[in-house]
């Protein structure tokens, strides 16, 4: 792709946690096993976002905390990223359209309307029928 000689960055080395495990604390499904570990198979992210299966097994439902779609319940604990600052990009703000949309309009929502809603945006990745069984109970 490039026909260009690249100097490369050093591999960063240095452990920024230490002793910390907010994250490993707060997954509510265990999925942080240990630091800088994931076993995917227990992120909610994963359920909501990447199975393409038509169930999510019970046990693991059961400790979603109402997420539909992604978490980041690690994010928002983690004390690295407590030093960031919000963004102010507009591309990357969510629509109107569908911040306030109640269980109800999800659960009857068409390919159509979602099409429409959600063209361009990464809820794409799970398609409505996925959404509908993320917000099943």
């Amino acid at each position: 792709m490039l026909d260009l000689e690249l100097v490369y960055d050093t591999v960063l080395a240095k452990d920024y946690c230490g002793t910390c495990t907010k994250c490993i604390d707060a997954c509510p499904t265990e999925a942080i096993v240990a630091p800088y570990q994931v076993d995917g198979s227990k992120c909610i992210s994963y359920f909501t976002i990447e199975l393409k299966d038509a169930i999510i097994p019970s046990e693991m439902k059961s400790k979603f905390q109402n997420w539909a779609f992604g978490c980041d319940i690690c994010q928002d604990v983690c004390p690295i990223n407590a030093r960031s600052k919000p963004h102010s990009e507009q591309a990357f703000m969510p629509s109107e359209a569908f911040l306030h949309l109640t269980k109800k309009e999800w659960i009857e929502m068409t390919d159509e309307v979602f099409e429409n809603l959600f063209k361009n945006s990464p809820i794409q990745r799970t398609r409505l029928e996925g959404m509908k069984r993320n917000l099943a109970p």
